[in-house]
């Protein structure tokens, strides 16, 4: 199966006819429940590869068809932010050590429940990020710079009610990240360092592809360590800035002990042999596999409406490629 071929526009459509979604819609879910036994699996019309390049290729035909669906809205696009939102949390949370499941997550976030036997710190770990979620998305909604300030408003929202004395503030001595080979720049070089740090994203925020910059800022932000708690989290929500700002939905780092483990090796690699290849190699599979969950959701929702047509239609012509 080839890479990206060019859509072709049915010839209807070249005509100035419009196409009827719903029998478009449903000749796909047919499609689907035939050739894939009722199991929808994006992946296989979008294989895994070790080359940026070509994911970044998928990457690009997977956002258009997520943009033929847009405006995103309804229930089914409320219920499934909601629970991206709820993963992101847990997962974020869980790789810095909190010990919540993904359904206590659930339950503290939803309906303010107090888990038993957890500490109060871990519910504010929990309560706070999904304010900080919310924070950026509030943020990308009304096109908000990324600068200084509204870094130092998220860290806040992060370390509130657990550490306020340092939470929205670089740190004012030095650290070291356990287990790791990397040892931060001392703090008197943070605010340099962070003055550089924008300088980039203001060079590179608009000829950059969006996920390989929403990597670099993850990246660099958590190398340069500029908080003396709450850096890996600030780094996947300032990545996660960039994304919604593109238009991309969550894009999430599992806590699964295997993916966890790759997370810190190719940081580590980055951070050690400054090489961010095998870094952004990371983040851009973990992009694509969002997106790809998303689609998955909201191209079988019961809508009846035109949206999707690109993506019904890309779905067809891979599969008769494959």
């Amino acid at each position: 199966m080839g890479y990206l071929k060019p859509w072709l526009v049915p010839k209807n459509e070249e005509k100035g006819h419009k196409t009827k979604m719903p029998e478009t819609k449903e000749k796909f879910l047919k499609l689907i429940s035939n050739i894939m036994n009722n199991e929808f699996n994006l992946s296989e019309l979008f294989p895994n590869s070790n080359d940026q390049d070509i994911i970044l290729e998928q990457i690009e035909d997977l956002k258009k068809c997520l943009d033929s669906f847009r405006p995103l809205e309804g229930r089914h696009i409320e219920k499934l932010d909601q629970y991206f939102d709820e993963v992101y949390t847990y997962d974020s949370t869980t790789i810095e050590g909190n010990t919540l499941t993904l359904q206590e997550t659930a339950l503290v976030i939803n309906k303010g429940v107090t888990i038993g036997g957890k500490s109060l710190n871990e519910h504010f770990e929990i309560i706070n990020h999904k304010e900080a979620i919310d924070y950026i998305k509030d943020a990308v909604k009304k096109k908000n710079s990324y600068n200084k300030r509204l870094l130092l408003d998220i860290h806040q929202l992060i370390l509130k009610n657990i550490n306020p004395q340092d939470a929205g503030k670089y740190r004012n001595i030095d650290v070291f990240i356990s287990g790791s080979e990397h040892k931060p720049p001392t703090f008197l070089q943070v605010e340099s360092l962070m003055e550089d740090y924008f300088k980039y994203y203001e060079d590179n925020k608009d000829i950059l592809n969006p996920v390989l910059l929403s990597a670099e800022l993850h990246n660099r932000l958590v190398t340069i360590h500029p908080f003396i708690d709450g850096n890996g989290r600030t780094s996947r929500l300032i990545m996660n800035l960039v994304l919604l700002q593109h238009g991309f939905p969550i894009t999430n780092i599992s806590s699964r002990n295997d993916l966890r483990e790759d997370y810190y090796k190719s940081l580590e690699t980055s951070q050690v042999n400054g090489n961010h290849e095998v870094f952004n190699l990371f983040i851009v599979k973990n992009a694509k596999e969002s997106l790809i969950k998303y689609l998955e959701v909201i191209s079988a929702n019961g809508e009846e409406s035109e949206k999707g047509l690109y993506f019904y239609n890309r779905v067809e012509e891979l599969i008769k490629n494959k």
